[in-house]
């Protein structure tokens, strides 16, 4: 496994970044890019990033197993490492299973990388690290409501040139090249794409988005046209979603405006390539269950977390990757060489989203988002006012 970190400097917002620079990293914290925080656009990988990254695959050999390329959510910070709880996601999703670890709460075995016992190991997987979680001080300076809006704004937007870098990188090489992304991570992956739609990978062939917290109308814009398959796993019983990504970006994203709607709540529609598998429709259930999937195999596919190994397990938001069904239908759709959208579609598999708001997506204007700490101060205040005077 190819281990790359992102490191974040905390800097307020985009009016108060000066000459800071964040700086990608390999897992024994060498550096290997800087990436200044004033400079938003696409940066190709420089010789260091791109010497670990041919290092890497040099190792891997003349492997037929796509690359995939693990993009992790909110709440995490590969510099930590507790023990108890840890906010390091290579202590957790992109842990090897072990006695310490359940192989249900880990990526590895899904992308191909281990087995359930952490054992046969492969280079098959690209995991990337970057800091999604704040703290209340940094959140403040930069003049947000709370520490999501931090991630969703500032942090996942910022990291997303390092990835947009190696996805680039890694589609000059002859492999092939998918990714699998979770919550907030379909939002840093998103961003990416934003970045590079003009150097697209040819070898990028399929993308799988877990509960996806990207907002559907920056998705609308990011994956137009998108030559690739995405397979949008999304869920309505999904009640961080429900509650969180869509409900903490206000005002900056209005609850119950289509702007604040999110992939993995409320689905995407009208892209020919996308397609929308909602784990908690009964019709597709029933059409994993039956072997419809193209490799003939059943998969018992449901959104309700089916066991407790996830600490918060009850809100239904890793169940689209702890239960051992979903595990192993992403496991194909990232591997299984008929498990195409096409085939997919020809099989007849029920695709869409019962959002209400599903498929009005496309052509709606992206919310900006304020630059200057005294904006986003503002627009918060006003939006305070407002719910009072609506109060009294």
């Amino acid at each position: 496994m190819l281990k790359l970190i992102y490191d974040t400097v905390d800097a307020g917002a985009p009016s108060q970044y000066g000459n800071a620079i964040d700086v990608f990293r390999d897992e024994n914290r060498n550096a290997l890019q800087n990436f200044p925080k004033a400079q938003p656009g696409y940066a190709p990988a420089e010789p260091a990033l791109a010497a670990a990254i041919d290092t890497w695959l040099t190792e891997r050999g003349n492997r037929p197993d796509p690359v995939v390329v693990m993009v992790h959510g909110f709440l995490y910070d590969p510099s930590k490492n507790n023990g108890v709880s840890p906010d390091s996601p290579f202590q957790l999703t992109y842990g090897y299973p072990s006695a310490t670890l359940d192989a249900h709460l880990t990526w590895l075995p899904i992308v191909g990388e281990c087995d359930q016992n952490g054992q046969n190991r492969a280079e098959n997987a690209v995991a990337f690290a970057y800091r999604s979680e704040a703290d209340i001080g940094p959140t403040t300076n930069a003049g947000w409501n709370n520490l999501y809006q931090y991630a969703v704004f500032d942090l996942a937007p910022q990291s997303a040139r390092a990835l947009a870098s190696v996805l680039v990188y890694l589609g000059s090489k002859p492999i092939t090249l998918r990714v699998l992304a979770h919550s907030l991570g379909t939002r840093t992956f998103s961003q990416a794409l934003r970045l590079i739609r003009a150097r697209m990978p040819a070898n990028l062939d399929r993308v799988v988005l877990l509960d996806g917290s990207e907002f559907c109308v920056d998705a609308a814009a990011s994956f137009a046209a998108c030559p690739f398959d995405v397979f949008n796993v999304s869920s309505r019983i999904d009640t961080v979603l429900r509650l969180g990504a869509t409900q903490m970006c206000h005002p900056m994203r209005q609850n119950g405006s289509l702007g604040a709607c999110v992939i993995g709540y409320d689905g995407l529609g009208g892209n020919d390539r996308w397609l929308d598998l909602q784990f908690d429709s009964q019709a597709l259930m029933a059409w994993c269950a039956a072997g419809n999937a193209p490799d003939g195999i059943p998969y018992s596919v449901d959104a309700a977390a089916e066991e407790e190994s996830h600490p918060l397990a009850g809100l239904d938001h890793w169940a689209c990757y702890t239960n051992d069904g979903n595990r192993a239908l992403v496991h194909d759709l990232l591997t299984g060489d008929v498990m195409t959208g096409a085939q997919l579609k020809a099989h007849g598999v029920p695709l869409g989203n019962s959002s209400p708001a599903f498929g009005q997506f496309n052509g709606v204007a992206i919310p900006p988002t304020p630059q200057s700490m005294v904006e986003r101060q503002r627009l918060i205040a006003q939006s305070l006012a407002q719910n009072a005077g609506g109060a009294g």
